[in-house]
């Protein structure tokens, strides 16, 4: 996200958008975002901040790969929109299933009491709450863990996805170097490729690369607007 397109288009609001009201949300994934793999630099986050401060905006900070912050391209000292936040306007979403296991489908919500006591309710009317097999068994690991387990686990699983992005950017260098282009993520397990001289990859991947049994994801498929 940039804060310089944002602003303007939040300043040009009633241009653009003349039957619609301005927003009141804002839904972002700041940290080794699905699937650009990009993460937000902490001088964006303040822009982005001040920004959400001058248009009243609630801030839903998605961050399933804040614990997947690969070593050691991390940027020092980056924080949360939730550590930001003097004014109440953001729910932060976490989850266990980037860290634990992917099935566990358990996360949690920090934020505004009055906020969260509104989503409790929600939940009550909706799914009534999550899996107790998943709560238990996450519990129970805490419980066992305690937070030096927790933070030596998480260091452990940082470590393997480096490796991982390592190995991927290894590779790519030996064989994709000239005809794609990327950026080595710094966080989370996605790598964006952008295929030079190709516009749209849906037909290649549709005739070639399901063919040589290579699976991809055409770009198109992240496209709002397709």
């Amino acid at each position: 996200m940039i804060p310089e397109a944002l602003s303007n288009t939040l300043k040009n609001w009633e241009k653009t958008h003349p039957n619609s009201r301005l927003p009141k949300v804002m839904y972002i994934v700041p940290t080794g975002q699905n699937p650009s793999g990009s993460t937000m630099s902490q001088d964006r986050r303040k822009k982005v901040y001040s920004i959400a401060q001058e248009y009243n905006l609630l801030i839903l900070e998605d961050d399933p790969y804040w614990h997947l912050r690969l070593l050691p391209h991390q940027e020092k000292n980056l924080q949360s929109f939730y550590s930001l936040d003097v004014d109440g306007r953001v729910l932060r979403f976490d989850s266990f299933s980037k860290v634990l296991s992917s099935g566990i489908r358990l996360g949690w919500i920090t934020g505004p009491k009055h906020l969260i006591e509104t989503l409790q309710l929600l939940q009550q009317a909706t799914c009534l709450h999550a899996s107790g097999l998943s709560q238990m068994v996450i519990y129970r690991t805490l419980e066992y863990w305690g937070e030096d387990g927790l933070t030596s686990h998480i260091q452990k699983v940082q470590e393997f996805y480096t490796k991982q992005r390592d190995t991927c950017i290894t590779a790519c260098n030996n064989h994709l170097k000239g005809l794609v282009e990327w950026r080595i993520p710094t966080a989370g397990m996605f790598l964006w490729l952008k295929l030079l001289g190709i516009e749209d990859t849906e037909q290649l991947i549709k005739e070639k690369a399901v063919t040589e049994k290579v699976l991809f994801l055409s770009g198109k498929a992240f496209d709002p607007h397709s």
